[in-house]
């Protein structure tokens, strides 16, 4: 099985349930690239499509690729603890998305799930509503593709008591 093999079905599913865009990016060098997509059903959504090339310094899946490749400082450190990045208009105005890392062997980052659509639809609420569908995926990816999914459980875990579940 190729990566694709095992994170579409696992986009698909968070993209039926959750209403809303999802990407798989990596970085390659100073970019980040979109290896995998599955689109809303919206008319209106956010186009990236496979093998586009955008910017790492902006946007959650970027942010999020910079904080588990290592990248130094109190905002990278704050995404590692929490498993997970929110950016709600910052690459682009009309846009927001929330980021999560999957890793393979050896705890190896083999890259970024974004869930993503236009920032009038991904707000707090929906945050809220699809952040523990996020967890799962990113934890299914990660155990597929070799990984362990011990510490984003326990994040999840964390989050949940967070909001007070």
């Amino acid at each position: 099985l190729n990566r694709g093999d095992i994170l579409l079905p696992l986009m698909r599913e968070l993209a039926e349930g959750s209403g809303e865009s999802v990407s798989f990016y990596v970085r390659d060098g100073e970019v980040r690239v979109c290896l995998h997509r599955v689109d809303s059903t919206h008319s209106v959504r956010f186009h990236v499509h496979e093998g586009d090339v955008l910017p790492l310094h902006s946007g959650s899946g970027g942010r999020a690729l910079l904080a588990f490749g290592g990248e130094p400082g109190d905002a990278f450190e704050r995404i590692r603890t929490d498993f997970y990045c929110v950016s709600i208009g910052e690459r682009e105005r009309e846009t927001a998305g929330i980021s999560m890392p999957v890793f393979g062997v050896q705890q190896t980052l083999r890259g970024v799930i974004t869930l993503a659509g236009p920032s009038s639809r991904i707000d707090a609420a929906f945050i809220e509503a699809n952040l523990d569908r996020l967890f799962g995926c990113a934890i299914r990816a990660t155990d597929a593709l070799g990984g362990d999914s011990r510490a984003l459980r326990h994040a999840q875990r964390a989050e949940q008591i967070r909001r007070g579940g």
